[in-house]
C-alpha cells in the first residue's frame, strides 16, 4: 500500500482569514478538475474522493494569511494518477495563489501505532449536526470504523472485514468545537489521538485514513492525519 502527497508553495494574492482558508484551497483544487474530463466527471459524483488536504502553512499568529507571504499545503491522495495530475492542472486554475514549485512524495505502508488529526474530522450526526463529545467517544468510535471500512472496499475493492473495531482507543484533543466555514455555513469538527491495533487489517484501515482522510468532507481538507 502506498499514499502519495503534492506539497505545494505558493505566494497568497489575497488575504484570507483562517476560518475560510479550507474553503478557498478546496475551491481552487475542485476547479483545477475542470481541466480534466476524469475528474471534471469524479468531482460530480456523490462518492467518495480519495484525497484531503492540510491546514495553509505556517499559520499566522493572529490567524490571518498575508497578501504577498510564501505558504505551503499538502495535498495527499491514495491515487498516484490524481497526484502526478495535479500541479499542471491547479497552474491552470491558478485563482488567488502564484505556485512556486511542487513536490510530489510517495509513502509506503509502515507500522501504525496512533493517527492524530491534524486539521478537524467531521462525523455528521443528522442534518446540520455535527458529532460533539456529547455524543459520546463510542459512538466516534463506530462511525470512524464504518468510514474507513466503506472507503477501503470503494478505493481497493475487496478485503477481509475484521472482527472487532480497529481503534483501541480515542483521545479527544480539543476542549470545544472547531467551526471551519464553508459555502455560508459552518462545520463543526474535533481533534483527536486514535490508537490503531496491529493486526494487518487494522494497519490497513489506518493506512487508508493517512490516504484519504479521516470520517467526512476530505475533499475540504477535513480529517487530515499524521501516524506515529
Amino acid at each position: 500500500m502506498e499514499y502519495y502527497e503534492l506539497v505545494v508553495s505558493f505566494v497568497l494574492e489575497q488575504e484570507i482569514p483562517f476560518l475560510k482558508s479550507y474553503e478557498f484551497m478546496s475551491n481552487i483544487i475542485s476547479r483545477s478538475f475542470l481541466y480534466d474530463e476524469k475528474l471534471k466527471k469524479m468531482h460530480k459524483e456523490n462518492t467518495y474522493k480519495f484525497y484531503t488536504f492540510c491546514g495553509l502553512y505556517p499559520l499566522e499568529n493572529d490567524k490571518i494569511y498575508k497578501k504577498e507571504k510564501t505558504y505551503k499545503v499538502n495535498i495527499r491522495s491514495l491515487s498516484q494518477e490524481f497526484i502526478l495530475a495535479l500541479p499542471e492542472l491547479l497552474k491552470k486554475s491558478n485563482n488567488g495563489i502564484k505556485i512556486l514549485s511542487t513536490e510530489i512524495k510517495q509513502y509506503s505502508y509502515k507500522p501504525i501505532s496512533r493517527l492524530i488529526t491534524v486539521s478537524p474530522a467531521v462525523a455528521t450526526i443528522a442534518k446540520n449536526r455535527y458529532w460533539t463529545k456529547e455524543d459520546g467517544l463510542l459512538f466516534l468510535r463506530e462511525r470512524i470504523y464504518i468510514n474507513a471500512i466503506k472507503k477501503y472496499k470503494s478505493y481497493f475493492k475487496e478485503m477481509e472485514e475484521p472482527d472487532d473495531n480497529f481503534i483501541e482507543f480515542i483521545q479527544q484533543t480539543n476542549f470545544k468545537p472547531i467551526k471551519v466555514v464553508y459555502k455560508n455555513t459552518s462545520l463543526i469538527g474535533n481533534k483527536m489521538i486514535i490508537g490503531v491495533k496491529s493486526d494487518e487489517i487494522s494497519q490497513k484501515l489506518a493506512f487508508t485514513i493517512l490516504g484519504a482522510g479521516l470520517l467526512e468532507k476530505n475533499s475540504i481538507g477535513m480529517g487530515y492525519c499524521i501516524a506515529k
